[in-house]
């Protein structure tokens, strides 16, 4: 049952990938490393549906766990795969909407949906390759079931800086767009 979920997963997000909006401005290539790289490992569903689900992955050898990098911030959590066009177009936005508020207790963090037995080098060596510098993770049907089923990517929550989701964003977005939404919970 898991298995025929996941693949209808893909196949609509598939579908949803194939909108178009024009590409990114910023330069995507930077010396910048990588924050933090890891697979979900754990995933604590939220009651109700209106708090932030909890996860943790490893990040070499130090355990992580996104309550805890996320606790007193606001979060733009972002739904994404390596295959996916206006996935790949919004991620330079992404990258300068956190070096903009950098500072302003504000976090992007990703959570890539790729499948298959090479997608962690596969995200890894995407994200190194266009010098993403947010936090991301390998996520997997479990995780995107406790966000609502993600059925479309990206698919991007707005976290409150007390881990209340205040709005699901589905398809791609400019930064002025996220900003919008970012500026009514950031204080």
């Amino acid at each position: 049952m898991k298995t025929i979920a996941a693949i209808v997963l893909l196949g609509v997000a598939a579908a949803a990938c194939t909108a178009q909006r024009p590409a990114a401005q910023a330069n995507t290539r930077s010396n910048t490393p990588v924050l933090t790289f890891g697979i979900v490992e754990e995933v604590y569903p939220a009651p109700g549906g209106t708090r932030a689900a909890d996860f943790v992955w490893t990040d070499g050898s130090k355990r992580m766990r996104f309550s805890e990098l996320a606790r007193g911030r606001v979060v733009l959590l972002n739904f994404w795969a390596t295959w996916c066009g206006p996935c790949r177009r919004e991620i330079p936005e992404l990258i300068e909407l956190q070096r903009e508020l950098e500072g302003k207790k504000f976090l992007v963090m990703g959570v890539s949906l790729d499948q298959g037995a090479d997608a962690a080098q596969k995200v890894r060596s995407f994200l190194e390759r266009r010098g993403v510098s947010y936090p991301n993770v390998l996520g997997n049907f479990e995780l995107a079931k406790a966000y609502g089923d993600i059925a479309a990517i990206p698919t991007t929550f707005i976290i409150d800086a007390n881990g209340n989701i205040v709005e699901r964003i589905v398809g791609a977005r400019t930064k002025e767009q996220f900003l919008q939404s970012i500026r009514r919970v950031l204080k």
